[in-house]
Parts: C-alpha cells; structure tokens; sequence
C-alpha cells in the first residue's frame, strides 16, 4: 500500500489519519544557495565536517496576505559539505511548537544554533503571546538536524531579536542580541538556559539603526558585525567593529557590503570559516525583485588584511565552490558578463523558483568560473530558445570547442552536439552570441561518451548484466559484496528476517512492529533468487499461517499487515504483495519444482485466478481492473478504483504468461502491455518523477474528502520504487527500450543536477518542493534516504550516459547505519538496498524451469 498507510502507518485504507508533514528538498549551487524556498538572515555553523545553516523562512503572511511586511513562522535547516550542494533536512521548528510564543505572529526571525557539551542549542527570536516585544528562546537537539525541544519559557533579562552566541577560545559564552536600534552582550552561564550577568549595550558603534549582530573570534581578536543604516531613510550595509574582549570596547573599522544598488532593504548575514577558507553568508530579494520582504540565501568567499580588518565583499551570482561539468550549468549565474547585449531574465515571473535565464543581444555574452571536467567528456548539451535563426560560441578556457546554431523557437530545447575530449580539470566556460538576436541560455552540460546498455532482455538471451563488473570490481569483491549485505539485511544485528520455531519466519517493518505482506514477498524474492529455499519455504508458511484470510469478504486473500504475533492490523489486502508472491512462488516452481511438501505452483494459480476474477464475492475485486487491465491499489474498497505506479512490474505479466499454466498467457500480455502503456502516462516527461497514486488514466490521485492524501500527489517513498522497477522490465524484457532510455537518463539527471550526494527523497512530479512532506519512523526531517540512492543505481541498468557510474558507486560504497538524528530504516531501505545490489551484480534474474 502507498507510503502514508503502509510505509508510516498501521490503520486500514478506510481509516485515514492525518500524518505529521514536514518538508524538506535540496539546493545546488551558485547564488541563491537555497533555490526553491524564500530564506533570510542565515547563520552558518561548522559542524564536524559539515556547514549547517539556519535561516529564518520567509512566506507571505497567510493571515494577512494583503500585509507587507515580514511574515515566517518556522525554521528550516540545511547542510553541505561542499558549499554546492545543500540538504534541506526540513522544519526543525514551527511557531506552534514554542509555548511562549504568539502562534499567529509569524515573527520568527533571525536564529543562531551552537554546540554545547554534545547538545545543539537553537536560539530563536518570536513575538511574545502575553505581552508586546520579542522574546529569545533555547530550542534543544541530539543533533544539529533536530529534533528540537523548546523550552517552556523564554530567556528572562532578554527582550529583543537576532541572538547571536559567541563561544571564545577561552571557553566562555556570551549571547549578542538586537533592540532598539542598538546591540546588546551578556556572559551566559554553561547551562545555556540563563544569563551569568546584566546585559550591558555595546558602545562605540556608530550611529544610525543595527540589528543581527553576529560574533566571532580570529587570531585572538573579537569581531562584531552588523546590519547598520548609515543614513537616514536609507537600506542597510553590513558593518564591523574589533575589540581585544568579547565585550568590547569595540573600534568601528568600516563595512564588510555596501547596501543593496536596487534599494533592497535589509541584508543580514554570518561570517564562517570552513576547511581553511572564510566565507559570507548574507541575503537578497533576488526572487522576489519587486517585493524585499521575501529574501534568499547567498554565500561568497570573504578574505582579511594582515592587520585583521576585513576585506569588503562584493556579493556575485556565480557564489562559490566548483561546478561539475556534467551538471547543469546555469550561466545566468555568471562570474562576468560583456556590459552590453547581456542581461538576465527570469525563466517565469509568475513562477520565479524556476529560475533564470540568460538573455543575450548583439555579440552579447558570459563567462562561468570554476567548472570541473573529468576526462574525456566529449558531448556539449546546450538548452536555449532564440526568436531568430541564432548562434552561440561556446568557450572552454580560451579555446573555442563549439558553435551551435538554435533554430527560432517560443520553448526551450535541448540539442547535443560531439566535441572534442575535453583533457581534465577546472576551467572558465563561455559563451557568446554570434549571430542572431534575442537568444535565451538556460543551461549547457558536458557528458562522456554514452554507454550503450544490453539490448535485449534476459527472458529472451538468459544473460544479465553485471554493471559492477563493467565498473571494475573483481566477481570475488561483487559476490562477497552481494552476500555481505544479504547476511547484513537477513542475519546481522540489525537483521528484518526473524525465525519462528523449527518450520516458519517472518519479515518485520521494525519501525512500525509489524509484518506485511510487502516484506514477506520481497523476501521470498530474494530468498529464490539467493537459491534459499529454507528461507523461503520458512516466510510462505508464516503467511499461509498467519496472514491468509480463510473466511469472509476477502477470503483467499492475504492481510496486508499483521503484528509479528500474526494477529491482523488490518482485514484486508494490498495488490503489490500477492504480485510478488506469485512471481517468486513461478520461480520456486520452476526452480525446485512442486513435490517437496509444498506445491508452489499451485499457490501461484490460485492467487492468479483473484487476479483475474477476485473471489466471487461483492466486496472484493480482481487484483487487475477488467476494464483497464491495470492493477488496483486495494482489490476492495475504495483502493479498487485507482492504482499505484510503483505496483507495475510489466515483465512479472511476462513471467506469468510463460509459466503459469493456467491458459490465461494472452490475458497477461495484455496486462504487460497495458501497464507500460499507463507508466508513459503516469511519469512527468520533464523530472522522470511520478506520483505515489493515481487514476487509472495516469493523473495524481486526490482522493474525495482526504486532506491528509494530498501528497500522494508527490514523489514520495512509494515512488521510490520506479526506478528499479524500470530497470526489472528492462532486464527482464527489454519490451520498451526507447521510452526506458529516456526515462533513465531523465531520472538520474534530474537528481544529480539537485546533487547526487546530497537530493532528498520527496518532491513535486514537477520537480519542486513537496508542499507537505511526510515524515519517516517518527522523526520529523527528509533525508538522503538509503532506498532511494538504491534504486536509482539500479536504473544505471538502462541508463546510457556515462553518469550513470556514479549512481552505481554511491551504492557500492552506501551503508545502511542511522542518521544523524537516529532515523534508521532496516527494513525499507535495506530491502531495496539488497534488491539493487542483485541488479547491479546481474543476480536478479527470471528463473525458467530447471534454473
């Protein structure tokens, strides 16, 4: 059943509840950092190896929305451990949660987190609930990711906004704060919930209005920097002053950025310094251009004089850190631009998260620092649009490698052109306008030579591709490495099988203490396919015993979850297990035939007759919808009338129609060819994402009078599954090649242009944000989910650019162990973990008779 019921719950489809929804997506490069969410006032920290920034979260006011002012009520907290790519880890802390504050204030602005004797502090700033003003609370974490508990009351002695906390060289601690235009310090004592003394306001800063006072310690000298209005009716500068002590006297010395050209406001901002390089984190309305209370997130490298003053800063699009070649590089975001016959435009005003373009005129053009090229990269892809027959000079270094020519047109395209290898390392890119008028950029890319995958299905050649030993690794490392994590998902420590007594066995979802009926066929999957016909005979007589229903509406059906005593959580069926069950119990058949007690193959038919037929009773249906031949979600109920795209596994139809028996083959090729029909319809052609549920007719699924469903309108945790499901069929069948190729160069494209270290695991189908994430195991945050990067390595199958190694690498070298918050999914991600290993080392295969 789909993530909200069956992955994060244990009710029945009838029995909706509401989930606790917290989003989370991920950033790339260039400036803004965070690129699909408004964000403000960052504080950037140092963590182990990791930056981790807290930033305030602008919206526009939902109480208010005609109001123009400043409107945030939750935190967010991203990471990364390159400056590139960053992991929005999700809301870490909500308006609602915080029991002193006003709950409909939507005033949570500036927050600092520091790490204190292995805690994680939070300090925030809200709208008091009891009174006018601001008070400054202390969130506590395990983690610098959450989850934060917020204390009951807020700091006494301090009433203000933006606190900051210095933690000097000599082990004390003071928090800085902003009010009434000024900046005020006092020592905190070590147990972080109390001041050690009076506050005292700092003097000898100049004059005019400051706020977000950030502090921080270099060489045994104290800066305090600022947000200061040097003038009246005027925007704010970021300033500094000096001091031998953390609580002054301070020496003003000047500004660290001038105010903002286009009258943008406020800027705000923190100074951190990261494997040996400083850096400046501050904000910009950049997409919000005509209203500056909806600002984002920047970053550029900041530097010091010998004598400790700093260097102002002049804040750039292109931001830091080095760009893959085979990303996509968005020259809009420019390191230097001609004067003239260049600008940048947004891509949609109506719709500014998705970015920009550049628009070039006139000989225009753009230069891109700090690009990284592996070797041998010899295809150039070029998106653009121009209104007149145009060309564009691309530039690698000062060598000219292509000149490519855009035909008029109103939409983007993408065309790819050969070039000559690229030799490896880091290089400025340009491109320019030759001829024609009025062409927009919107990204260009360099890619390796394609890798042409096998070209017929093993079912027809009895051959698999073994991807890890095209990548090198010896068959000894790929066996060892298969048993490994099969020993790891079955009998480690942290194992899901669990043996019952001399005869039977189960598969637990530890978080949810239950057994489902998802788990066990996937184990009796891998347990024929692993040849461990104990293993398997073991979770078919725990299912048979406990989860078969022998009487009722659903009679011959098995119960989707029951608790690990086999008594039923649930009275009826999901349609994904007994597709599992009845492919593996074909290959048990085939494999170990039917007469050593148990007869496989009987089982195998009489569940395909509920697949054709149901069970004759008014209240259940066939597992396959007659009329769209499509498999149903439920084959009861509600979940009757629509499907789950991750349920369609095309190639078991052709399994069935080989070697079922029952004389039903042309029915099961018509299934085949129906359920590749409906995945061409339910996948956005764009991302490659799909939602969790949908009609038959492919559209997302909103179902009447279920708020709390919404996201399954998302890519979420059942969609996860797509890939290597993609990947089975091309395996196994080899029945769609031209869609399939696309579709596995979209998909891993699409997450590693979010970062393929660092995407998370739930978006829009459209590539955006998820608006309301689900949460997983209890702990509120999204993740760069194990399962996931499982599957999109096994996709690497289909996929034929060179990409698609890296994908499979990060497999090889993943290991399931707990996040930094404690989530640890055993069950989920290590089954399909296991599930993408068998693929990549070409030991997921159809089992004929006699194998």
């Amino acid at each position: 059943m789909t993530t909200f019921l069956k992955r994060h719950t244990r009710v029945l489809w009838c029995a909706l509840t509401a989930a606790l929804l917290l989003p989370s997506l991920s950033s790339t490069a260039q400036n803004p950092v965070i690129r699909d969410q408004y964000s403000a006032d960052p504080t950037a920290r140092v963590f182990g190896d990791r930056v981790y920034l807290y930033p305030s979260h602008d919206i526009i006011s939902p109480v208010a929305p005609e109001r123009r002012w400043f409107a945030m009520a939750d935190y967010h907290v991203f990471s990364s451990n390159d400056l590139t790519d960053w992991t929005d880890h999700g809301v870490i802390l909500d308006q609602k949660q915080v029991p002193w504050a006003n709950h409909e204030g939507y005033a949570m602005w500036a927050p600092d987190c520091v790490e204190h004797q292995g805690r994680y502090y939070l300090l925030f700033p809200s709208g008091l609930a009891s009174e006018r003003g601001f008070g400054i609370g202390i969130a506590t974490a395990p983690s610098p990711i959450g989850p934060f508990t917020p204390a009951a009351k807020p700091l006494d002695g301090v009433r203000g906004i933006d606190p900051c906390m210095l933690q000097t060289s000599r082990g004390e601690s003071y928090l800085f704060w902003a009010g009434n235009g000024g900046i005020t310090v006092a020592r905190m004592n070590d147990d972080y919930q109390s001041l050690a003394e009076t506050p005292k306001t700092i003097a000898g800063l100049p004059d005019g209005f400051k706020e977000g006072p950030f502090a921080f310690e270099r060489n045994g000298l104290f800066y305090l920097t600022f947000p200061w209005v040097r003038q009246k009716n005027g925007t704010e500068t970021l300033a500094y002053a000096m001091s031998e002590s953390p609580e002054g006297p301070y020496t003003f010395k000047g500004l660290i950025m001038d105010e903002w050209p286009d009258k943008c406001w406020t800027n705000h901002h923190s100074i951190v310094q990261y494997r040996g390089q400083w850096y400046l984190f501050y904000h910009h309305n950049d997409y919000s251009p005509s209203f500056d209370k909806c600002r984002s997130v920047r970053v550029d490298s900041l530097s010091f004089r010998p004598d400790g003053t700093i260097v102002k800063v002049h804040p750039t699009l292109r931001g830091v850190g080095i760009t893959d070649a085979r990303r996509h590089i968005e020259v809009d975001r420019y390191s230097s631009i001609s004067s003239t016959g260049a600008q940048v435009v947004l891509l949609d005003s109506l719709q500014p998260f998705r970015g920009w373009a550049l628009h070039l005129t006139r000989q225009g053009w753009a230069r891109y620092n700090r690009v990284s090229f592996r070797p041998n990269l010899c295809r150039l892809t070029l998106r653009a649009r121009a209104q007149s027959p145009s060309s564009v000079a691309v530039t690698i270094g000062n060598q000219r490698i292509a000149r490519l020519s855009i035909a008029p047109c109103d939409t983007f395209a993408e065309q790819t052109v050969t070039i000559a290898p690229v030799t490896a390392g880091t290089y400025d890119i340009g491109l320019q306008l030759e001829k024609g008028s009025n062409a927009d950029i919107d990204w260009l890319s360099f890619e390796g030579a394609p890798i042409p995958p096998y070209t017929q299905g093993g079912m027809q050649t009895g051959r698999y591709r073994n991807y890890f030993a095209e990548m090198g690794y010896s068959s000894e490392d790929i066996d060892r490495r298969v048993n490994d994590v099969f020993q790891e998902v079955f009998f480690g420590p942290n194992r899901v099988y669990f043996e019952v007594g001399d005869s039977m066995g189960y598969i637990s979802d530890l978080k949810n203490h239950d057994v489902r009926t998802e788990g066990m066929s996937y184990g009796m999957m891998i347990a024929v396919e692993m040849n461990r016909k104990d293993i398997f005979d073991r979770l078919l007589r725990w299912a048979q015993r406990y989860m078969l229903m022998r009487q009722g509406p659903l009679a011959g059906y098995y119960a989707w979850s029951c608790k690990t005593d086999g008594t039923h959580n649930a009275e009826g069926p999901a349609s994904d297990g007994e597709l599992y069950m009845i492919t593996s119990l074909i290959f048990a058949s085939n494999r170990w035939g039917n007469h050593s007690g148990i007869d496989y193959l009987a089982e195998a038919q009489r569940l395909l007759r509920l697949v054709r037929e149901g069970n004759g009773q008014d209240s259940a249906n066939a597992l396959i919808n007659p009329q769209h031949r499509l498999i149903t979600f439920t084959p009861s109920g509600f979940g009757a009338r629509f499907t789950d795209p991750s349920y369609h596994l095309p190639a078991f139809y052709e399994v069935w129609a080989r070697w079922a028996g029952d004389g039903h083959a042309d029915d099961y090729k018509a299934y085949a060819a129906a359920s590749r029909r409906y995945l061409h319809r339910c996948i956005d052609p764009l991302t490659a994402l799909c939602p969790d549920l949908t009609d038959y007719n492919g559209k997302p699924l909103t179902p009447p009078g279920t708020k709390a469903m919404k996201g399954n309108r998302d890519f979420r945790y059942d969609s996860w599954r797509m890939p290597m499901n993609i990947a089975l069929d091309y395996s196994w069948a080899c029945a769609d090649t031209a869609w399939q190729h696309h579709y596995a160069n979209t998909v891993q494209d699409f997450f590693f242009n979010k970062g393929i270290d660092a995407y998370i695991d739930q978006y829009r189908t459209d590539g955006m944000p998820a608006e309301r994430p689900y949460e997983g195991g209890g702990k509120p945050g999204l993740r760069h989910s194990v399962g996931l990067v499982a599957t999109l390595a096994a996709v690497s199958l289909v996929a034929d650019h060179a990409k698609a190694r890296d994908f499979a690498d990060r497999l090889w070298h993943t290991a399931n162990v707990p996040f930094a918050d404690g989530y640890f999914d055993a069950y989920y991600d290590g089954l399909l973990r296991l599930f993408a290993f068998l693929h990549l080392s070409g030991k997921y295969r159809v089992i004929a008779p006699g194998q």
